[in-house]
């Protein structure tokens, strides 16, 4: 989409899911399975969020650079 398309423009890390709540999503993070989005482009990384990717395996997520 457009709006995905932006975040993939801005500078971007990688960071440990440890270190992601409140930082900005810059790629949509999907565990498998079961093939859903946790968080997508654009969307500040909450707690729910970082419970999911830790529960599902998640080690690494990307976010925009500050």
């Amino acid at each position: 989409s457009a709006a995905s398309d932006v975040y993939k423009r801005q500078p971007q890390e990688r960071i440990p899911v440890q270190q992601a709540l409140g930082r900005i999503c810059a790629m949509p993070t999907v565990s498998c399975p079961p093939a859903i989005p946790i968080a997508v482009s654009g969307e500040e990384i909450t707690p729910a969020a970082l419970e999911l990717m830790q529960r599902y395996g998640v080690t690494e997520v990307s976010v925009l650079r500050r």
